[in-house]
């Protein structure tokens, strides 16, 4: 009986997959890493090859476990404004995916200030080298060749998701969703189409740009990898990562938010209505299904488990995680160290991409495990940068905060997040809520399960975590933690 989805997830670091079952429950599931490389200072790529291997090396480990002839549908979810230009007729990458995290369209965002007003009424983006449009740029500028085959409509753009879906239909299928598109900074989130007036003004040729379809639409039917796929699967969901994980952790109400805490961190709160942006949070689509978009508002934080991985690879204080972790709960407090993670800027709400990492605070006194819990605060007082700009600004004061993630399997870090924030922690039994949002999105499309308080029903506390702190001493440390923020500011001329 076809009573199961297959969710596919390809991240900043690895690619997974998983069939999830009419209970909500994960059967089986595989993962691979990809590797990042560095080329220049501020420059992040990926191998978009190996990205397609990782995620069909995961399909076929469950093919070898699990009978994918039972699959009813798949849903794709990922890392969203990661940008690769390939060949219509080959298939063939003919670029690196230029990262999120890639600053190397600086200079051009630069050049396009005269209209940043415009790119934000109609998108909700700030003008910002994280999003793909100067990414796509760059590419044009230092290969003028791509730009004049793009134009005659030789080569295909897409984020991830349409990578990977082009992929699995064997380059059938040139499609992205709404979530997704909303994400590239030429497409207006009012009307739910690409912009003309931003792609002439960017100068980016329309004849690249993949159809845009609803998040369940029938993306097309799945036929690769060879030999795991018995009959064609439809491919009936495709979701950004944040907007997914929000799905995820069955936040549906305004007000309801859920922070994924990875590489880097979202929190993203639920709104339904389109808010205007205020104080670099910003709105977005937050789903578009059953013939409805619904929208949210996200405060996109650069840096988060990735502080621990620049611990452990460049500064060596500790050999894992876990390390950092134990490291971290030796001292009671950093006893006046902050740590500002702004290794390539910082994201919301502050948004200043000349900010710098500073480690402040330290004597004589202070070793290697004052600065790894200061690295672990760092997380959870960005994170209530955001959470105090939304209440603010936006008159959404958070009660509860749903996470996942990989960090948010640590008890320690889950702990400061309900001290520095103020508020209770909710951490799901399964913390993998990004996959689940595609998998939810597919599964309603196809019937496997009928609204969304069946949704809501799936979703299993595993602990939450409550305040432990004084108010005194709460605010003593935000007021620490600003000023540090402060001289982080503007570090690059």
């Amino acid at each position: 009986m076809k009573a199961f989805i297959l969710g596919i997830d390809q991240g900043s670091t690895g690619s997974k997959a998983m069939i999830v079952n009419a209970q909500g429950e994960v059967v089986c599931s595989a993962y691979r890493r990809i590797r990042n490389f560095y080329p220049q200072e501020g420059w992040l790529e990926h191998d978009p090859n190996e990205m397609w291997s990782s995620v069909s090396e995961c399909i076929q480990e469950i093919a070898a476990q699990f009978d994918l002839k039972n699959v009813l549908a798949i849903g794709i979810t990922n890392q969203r404004e990661t940008t690769i230009l390939w060949d219509r007729a080959s298939g063939e990458a003919l670029t690196p995916a230029i990262s999120w995290q890639c600053t190397r369209g600086a200079k051009i965002i630069e050049q396009w200030a005269p209209f940043s007003d415009e790119i934000l009424a109609k998108t909700g983006l700030i003008s910002n080298p994280y999003y793909s449009a100067s990414k796509i740029a760059w590419l044009f500028q230092n290969d003028p060749a791509l730009r004049r085959r793009a134009e005659q409509g030789e080569i295909c753009f897409g984020t991830v998701n349409t990578w990977i879906l082009w992929k699995l239909t064997g380059g059938r299928a040139h499609r992205t969703d709404s979530s997704n598109a909303g994400r590239t900074m030429f497409f207006d989130i009012h009307t739910g189409a690409w912009d003309q007036s931003l792609l002439k003004k960017m100068d980016l040729p329309e004849a690249m740009l993949p159809e845009v379809c609803p998040c369940d639409a029938l993306f097309g039917l799945a036929i690769k990898p060879d030999g795991a796929f018995s009959e064609p699967v439809p491919v009936l969901a495709s979701i950004g990562d944040q907007m997914s994980a929000l799905f995820g952790q069955s936040c549906f109400a305004r007000g309801e938010a859920k922070c994924t805490i990875g590489t880097c961190l979202n929190l993203v709160s639920y709104t339904g209505k389109l808010e205007e942006p205020a104080a670099g949070i910003l709105p977005a689509i937050a789903n578009h299904r059953a013939g409805e978009i619904t929208y949210e508002i996200e405060g996109g934080v650069y840096v988060a488990g990735s502080v621990t991985e620049w611990l452990i690879d460049q500064l060596g204080v500790a050999a894992s995680p876990e390390e950092v972790d134990a490291l971290a709960r030796e001292v009671e407090s950093t006893d006046g160290v902050y740590f500002v993670p702004a290794f390539q800027g910082l994201g919301a709400p502050h948004w200043n991409a000349e900010a710098r990492a500073l480690i402040i605070g330290l004597s004589r006194y202070h070793d290697k495990r004052h600065i790894c819990r200061a690295a672990l605060e760092s997380i959870a007082l960005q994170t209530n940068d955001v959470v105090e700009t939304m209440k603010q600004r936006f008159g959404i004061d958070l009660n509860v905060l749903r996470v996942d993630g990989g960090v948010a399997k640590s008890d320690f870090v889950l702990q400061l997040f309900a001290d520095l924030i103020d508020c209770r922690i909710e951490r799901p039994k399964n913390t993998d809520r990004t996959p689940m949002g595609a998998v939810y999105t597919a599964g309603l499309k196809a019937g496997l399960w009928k609204d969304l308080d069946e949704i809501r029903s799936l979703w299993k506390l595993d602990r939450a975590f409550e305040p432990q702190i004084s108010t005194k001493q709460r605010a003593a440390q935000i007021q620490g933690w600003k000023e540090a923020i402060s001289r982080s500011l503007n570090w690059v001329k």
